[in-house]
C-alpha cells in the first residue's frame, strides 16, 4: 500500500521559518505539506523513497509548496528511531538533513529491527555524506540534540497525530491515501483554495 490509510482530525502545524533545517521549498509557499515521520518505520520508507521525490519535483521545485518534516520516533516499537532522528538532526545541524534524510531511508534495512544499532553506524553514514564527523559525534552526544527530538514528538503528540506517515496539507491531515496520484489530487486542490492556481 503506498501509504496507510489515516483519519486525524484538528492537526495543527508550526509555521516554517529559513533557518529550520527540515523545511524543504520556499517559506513564502502557500501550501505547506507537514510529514510526521520515524526513520525506522516501513510506511515512511516508502513514502519517502516512492512519494516524495515525486513531490519534491512536480511541487517543490517549481515553488508551489515546501515540505516540513517533524521527527515522530515510535521509540515502544522501533528501538533505533530516536537515535536516528537525533542523527538526521545532527546532519541537519550541518546543512545536510536532506541528504541524511534519504541515505538512511535507503539503508533502513541494514539498521533497523530489534537490535540496537552501534552508534559509531551513524557517525559512518555521516561520513559517507561528507559530513564532518568530528562536530557529528559532539551533537549526537549532546543533550541539546535529545531536547529538540522531544520537541518534534511532542508537536506531533500535540497535533494529534497516531501513526507513522501522518501527512498534512495546511492543517488538515490527509486521509485515505491510496496512491502518489490521489495525494497529488489532495495537493492540487490545497494550492487552488490557496489561490495557487489548479493546472491539473
Amino acid at each position: 500500500m503506498f501509504l496507510r490509510t489515516l483519519i486525524l482530525t484538528a492537526l495543527v502545524t508550526t509555521p516554517a521559518t529559513a533557518q529550520d533545517y527540515r523545511t524543504l521549498g520556499p517559506p513564502d509557499a502557500r501550501v505547506e505539506l507537514t510529514v510526521y515521520s520515524d526513520f525506522e518505520c516501513p510506511y515512511c520508507r516508502n513514502f519517502a523513497l516512492a512519494a516524495q521525490p515525486a513531490i519534491i519535483a512536480e511541487f517543490v521545485h517549481t515553488g508551489r509548496i515546501r515540505i516540513r518534516f517533524v521527527h515522530f520516533p515510535l521509540a515502544a516499537i522501533h528501538r533505533n528511531s530516536v537515535t536516528a532522528a537525533k542523527a538526521a538532526h545532527c546532519a541537519g545541524q550541518a546543512g545536510r538533513f536532506w541528504s541524511y534524510h534519504d541515505y538512511i531511508f535507503v539503508r533502513q534495512p541494514e539498521w533497523s529491527g530489534e537490535d540496537l544499532a552501534p552508534p559509531e553506524l551513524w557517525v559512518r553514514f555521516a561520513d559517507n555524506l561528507g559530513i564532518d564527523t568530528g562536530p557529528f559525534r559532539e551533537c549526537l552526544a549532546a543533550p541539546e540534540t535529545h531536547a529538540a527530538v522531544e520537541e518534534d514528538l511532542r508537536q506531533a503528540l500535540g497535533a494529534g497525530a497516531t501513526g507513522t506517515p501522518t501527512v498534512v496539507i495546511n492543517g488538515e491531515a490527509v486521509a485515505g491515501i491510496s496512491s502518489y496520484e490521489s495525494l497529488r489530487h489532495e495537493i492540487l486542490d490545497a494550492i487552488e483554495r490557496a489561490g495557487g492556481g489548479d493546472d491539473r
